[in-house]
C-alpha cells in the first residue's frame, strides 16, 4: 500500500510539475512539499493543523481527494504522536478542578454581535446630535 508522500509524488509526476511549480502555485515551501512526499511530516517546524493544510492544498492542486489526504495525514501523524513518550508531568487521570469564583460568562456569538451593532448605532447617533 502506498503512503501519502508516494501518492502525492506520484501524482506530481504524472501531472508533469516540478516541485517548484507546485510551491509556487500553492505558496508551500519548496522543502516543506519535499518533506510531505518523503513522507517525514516531524520534520516540518510547524503545528499539526498547518501540516494538514498544506497536505489538503497540495492534494487538491495534484486533483486529489483532499479530504482522504488530510484523513491520511491524521493517521499517519497519530500512529507517530502514540508512539512519543508522555512529557513528564502530564497526568491524564487528574480530574479536572475548575478555578474558585463565579459561573464563567456565557454569551452566544448572536448576542455578541447584535450588542456591537448596537453600540455601533449609539455612537453614530451622539456623533450626529452633539
Amino acid at each position: 500500500m502506498q503512503t501519502l508522500g508516494e501518492r502525492l509524488q506520484e501524482a506530481r509526476q504524472r501531472l508533469g510539475v516540478t516541485l517548484r511549480e507546485a510551491a509556487e502555485f500553492t505558496k508551500i515551501r519548496t522543502d516543506y512539499l519535499q518533506a510531505m512526499e518523503a513522507n517525514q511530516f516531524e520534520s516540518i517546524p510547524l503545528a499539526d493543523v498547518y501540516k494538514r493544510g498544506f497536505v489538503k492544498v497540495y492534494a487538491k492542486y495534484l486533483r486529489l481527494d483532499d479530504e482522504k489526504a488530510g484523513a491520511d495525514f491524521n493517521t499517519h501523524h497519530s500512529a507517530k504522536a502514540s508512539r512519543r513518550p508522555l512529557e513528564s508531568g502530564a497526568d491524564d487521570d487528574a480530574a479536572f478542578e475548575p478555578e474558585a469564583g463565579g459561573a464563567p460568562l456565557a454569551i452566544s456569538r448572536d448576542t455578541l454581535i447584535y450588542g456591537i451593532i448596537g453600540i455601533a448605532v449609539v455612537a453614530i447617533l451622539l456623533a450626529f446630535f452633539i
